[in-house]
């Protein structure tokens, strides 16, 4: 499925005048902001131009005494569940920075200005490890160099430490009477973009945290029904597709009902978006100096944490080849490449006992590969991914060999009636041509 180019249409228009707004409020909006949240008598004396990523906004306030301070914003329009993800975010960091050794930036504060939520954090000094890797990528994913070997030391070092800390549900993490706990629903990328760009109402997601990853699995597969249902443009190409991509996701559900292994739990912390471009690094060898952007982070299901890392040739999926078998023969190598470092790392901690034997990851990253987990994992998270990957890697794995006309016998009698009902629907759809309005104006700037 594309994007519903008149839903993106719609966030863009939101974007453009919430920006007016804030620059007209700029550069004493930011100077306020950090001042607020900066004890201490220095004076807040400059403000940087503001540098926009894909979901937030930030600026960068220095103090007379030579202390700076990050102002970030979440750009309406681009993020639709903003005081969700802040808070969200806000506890992750502190929680990181707490029981972890992973470099965070330090929360001074938050709050809300006219349009919307802010963080004030510490400014951590260091380049993006993506940059660094601009010059020394290869075509040749089986080729590698000191800096490519640098950076897949440092993430894995980051992601084996992200692990470690262990739950009992699934969802969003809060510290209550000075206990961390899960207490929310995971928010995650996806339902960002479901909201965004599939047009999902945003009330339509579960509001519970989990206590099974089956549970959880159960509530992935049903927003790929949701997605369906609500996206009303750029959807579907004609009726067979439209059936198609039904059955698809019916038999999604099939296998999430009992795919987890390790349904109770343990339960890891997982980053949507943990990524090079999200870590700071200083020096030749890439020391890692912090590691921002912690705002799709949560409790999540241990495949998640076990799946073997996607961003591994540094692009994002949506980017990788049409044919997903392609883009095999480029990650094969690579992940070869970052699991006997992951191992090393393990063999190291293990020897000086900061990690146990049970704590390895690369064992079940190598597995994840062989036993479908990895492409299980990224369709759930992935929807717009979710038609190619299960076609190819899942549905001949749990249903064998058979034509798309086999597959309805696998059907429930409610999922054939429903199909019969959805079709039509998304066939009127594509000739109307319209946006669905689910909030208000002041009901999405609020949110």
């Amino acid at each position: 499925m594309d994007w519903d180019h008149l839903a993106e249409e719609q966030g863009q228009t939101y974007f453009l005048a919430w920006f007016q707004l804030l620059l007209k409020q700029s550069p004493a909006l930011p100077l306020k902001l950090a001042s607020q949240h900066r004890h201490g008598e220095a004076r807040a004396t400059d403000v940087t131009e503001f540098t926009t990523g894909a979901y937030n906004i930030c600026c960068t306030v220095t103090f007379e005494d030579g202390f700076r301070a990050v102002v970030r914003f979440p750009i309406l329009g681009r993020s639709r569940f903003r005081t969700e993800k802040t808070r969200n975010e806000i506890s992750v960091m502190r929680f990181l920075c707490q029981k972890t050794s992973i470099p965070v930036p330090l929360v001074l504060g938050a709050g809300r200005w006219g349009c919307g939520p802010y963080i004030v954090m510490s400014f951590i000094e260091g380049s993006l490890l993506s940059k660094r890797l601009e010059s020394s990528l290869s075509l040749d994913a089986t080729m590698s160099g000191p800096v490519i070997e640098s950076t897949l030391r440092g993430m894995a070092h980051i992601v084996l430490e992200l692990s470690k800390p262990i739950f009992t549900r699934v969802g969003t993490l809060v510290k209550e009477s000075g206990v961390w706990k899960v207490a929310n629903r995971p928010l995650t990328l996806n339902m960002n973009e479901l909201v965004r760009v599939g047009n999902i109402p945003p009330d339509e997601f579960a509001e519970q945290s989990f206590d099974t990853a089956n549970g959880y699995f159960q509530e992935l597969a049903a927003q790929k029904l949701l997605h369906l249902e609500y996206q009303r443009n750029d959807a579907v190409e004609d009726e067979n597709d439209c059936r198609k991509r039904y059955i698809a996701r019916c038999l999604f559900r099939k296998i999430a009902q009992q795919f987890s292994t390790d349904n109770s739990g343990p339960f890891h912390l997982y980053c949507d978006d943990l990524r090079p471009s999200n870590v700071l690094v200083a020096g030749d060898d890439l020391t890692t100096m912090g590691v921002i952007d912690w705002e799709y982070t949560y409790v999540a299901p241990a495949e998640f944490t076990y799946a073997a890392p996607w961003w591994l040739l540094f692009e994002a999926p949506e980017n990788w080849e049409p044919d997903l078998n392609l883009f095999l023969h480029r990650f094969t190598p690579r992940l070869g490449l970052f699991l006997s470092i992951l191992q090393s790392i393990e063999d190291k901690q293990i020897q000086m006992q900061s990690m146990n034997e049970s704590q390895r990851l690369s064992k079940k990253m190598a597995q994840s590969m062989e036993n479908g987990v990895f492409w299980f994992c990224l369709a759930a998270r992935k929807s717009y991914m979710f038609d190619d990957i299960y076609w190819t890697f899942l549905d001949q794995k749990y249903f064998g060999d058979g034509l798309l006309e086999d597959r309805l016998s696998l059907l429930s009698k409610d999922e054939l009636d429903q199909l019969e009902k959805i079709v039509p629907l998304k066939m009127q759809q594509v000739t109307e041509k319209r946006l669905e309005d689910h909030l208000t104006y002041d009901e999405f700037v609020d949110l």
